[in-house]
């Protein structure tokens, strides 16, 4: 409907300034081409209101590496600097970011049962906490069979948003980084417990197997995982973008 109005008042717009050029009014002209612009900065404007936080959370950190890679490569390190490229890919899209821990640590959390339950409890809190976020938790696979490889998404199914952001990261990922990718998008079940539990939009992306000697080669290389956070921050935006019409 917004953008019903804007057209249609835009022709008219037109109209009257082409019937008052006809006329030799220039200065009228000019006062209707004011409004013009006045009226696109306003809905820019509001566009840019409506872009939510980015809770970036890099998996694990601290005594919890999480998974080791072939050549001993560690997935919390990864984790983390992939959560910084694509933290500072999304603050020059003039996008607010937030990350769970920007160093190699834990986070703690009053009363847990344990470090590890300590650490989930206090990231879930802090998403819980800020409000219009989307919670983006970045990880690295590892299976049994060496074989499997694949980009593997999550999302949490208490908030209908972290399905369409997943979506929009698929659609990407199979664009431009790996088409043959057919890994079904999956709803986090109680074993995942923040996108479990948490009620902001969020999605999970597990973002290759470490298991894997191709992509766990790929995982340790600076240029691809840039390339990876240029992936993702394009998706992040065109959802944002999206949402926001």
């Amino acid at each position: 409907m917004k953008t019903f109005f804007k057209v249609f008042f835009g022709i008219l717009f037109s109209c009257a300034i082409l019937a008052l050029a006809a006329f030799g009014i220039a200065g009228g002209a000019d006062f209707l081409f004011s409004i013009v612009s006045s009226n696109e900065a306003s809905v820019n404007n509001a566009s840019d209101e409506k872009k939510p936080v980015i809770l970036l959370d890099p998996g694990h950190g601290g005594m919890d590496g999480g998974a080791v890679g072939i050549g001993g490569i560690c997935e919390k390190d990864l984790n983390l600097d992939l959560a910084k490229k694509l933290a500072e890919k999304l603050t020059q899209e003039g996008i607010t970011v937030i990350l769970t821990r920007d160093t190699d640590t834990l986070l703690t959390y009053e009363g847990a049962s344990s470090a590890k339950n300590g650490d989930l409890r206090a990231r879930l809190k802090m998403a819980e906490e800020s409000e219009d976020c989307l919670f983006i938790s970045l990880h690295m696979n590892k299976f049994s069979d060496s074989s499997v490889k694949g980009i593997t998404l999550y999302h949490s199914p208490n908030n209908p948003e972290g399905l369409k952001l997943a979506e929009a990261i698929m659609a990407k990922v199979k664009e431009n980084l790996q088409p043959e990718n057919k890994r079904p998008i999956k709803a986090a079940d109680s074993s995942l417990y923040i996108l479990h539990r948490i009620t902001r939009p969020a999605v999970l992306v597990e973002c290759g197997f470490l298991s894997n000697a191709y992509e766990a080669a790929l995982l340790a290389d600076d240029g691809y995982r840039d390339r990876l956070a240029e992936l993702l921050k394009d998706a992040i935006v065109g959802y944002i973008v999206a949402s926001s019409q």
